[in-house]
């Protein structure tokens, strides 16, 4: 690997957004074209399109914000680990992740939907409930995973709610489909939000040294 891997996926108009979502949205408030003196963008999203990362506060009322969160979270030591047959993530799947690890970034069949579908897919890859409590009862910091959520389509918010419950950052919606498994150093810093449950990041992925 030579240089940063970014494995944010690309925020348009047609991408896959979670049902119900109100998308994302750019257009020009200002336009040189138009007559005016420059150019401006004018941007509409709900904040959990694409790759984003999530606080308690979005399943848990008095939760922590984002804002609140150590920028430490998202920058250091992240472990890839790559799950090419699982059609879900149990506790067995996360086995090989030795103790002490601190971010976690989980590889599944899911990054290949990005390149190839612009509607949502309610049959991605992702937590079981007991693997939640897995991660969370080993003391990792933040856990990633590559669609738009780590709980399953049509389960209730355990899922969430047991990792916000023990303070663990939540980074969705990645694209690791360049990515081998094994350590990296992971950047994915959130928008300086004021008490916000979530915002979009750029997430990159560079060489241990």
């Amino acid at each position: 690997m030579s240089g940063p891997i970014d494995i944010t996926v690309r925020l348009h108009a047609a991408m896959p957004i979670w049902p119900g979502s109100d998308g994302f949205r750019i257009r020009w408030a200002r336009a040189i074209g138009r007559g005016d003196e420059a150019n401006v963008s004018l941007v509409e999203m709900d904040v959990h399109c694409g790759t984003h990362v999530e606080a308690p506060l979005h399943f848990i009322d008095a939760g922590a914000a984002l804002d609140t969160f150590p920028l430490d979270v998202f920058v250091g030591t992240a472990l890839v680990v790559h799950l090419p047959d699982a059609d879900l993530i149990r506790p067995e799947d996360l086995e090989q992740v030795p103790a002490g690890t601190e971010r976690l970034l989980i590889r599944t069949r899911n990054s290949e939907i990005w390149a190839s579908q612009t509607s949502f897919d309610r049959d991605f890859v992702a937590l079981t409930a007991d693997a939640a409590r897995w991660i969370a009862g080993r003391r990792i910091r933040l856990v990633g995973i590559d669609y738009l959520s780590v709980q399953r389509w049509g389960d209730g918010p355990e899922t969430h709610r047991t990792l916000m419950e023990a303070g663990v950052a939540i980074l969705e919606g990645l694209d690791l489909s360049a990515v081998e498994a094994g350590e990296y150093r992971l950047t994915c810093l959130p928008l300086r939000l004021d008490g916000a449950e979530a915002s979009p990041v750029r997430a990159i992925l560079e060489a241990e040294a």
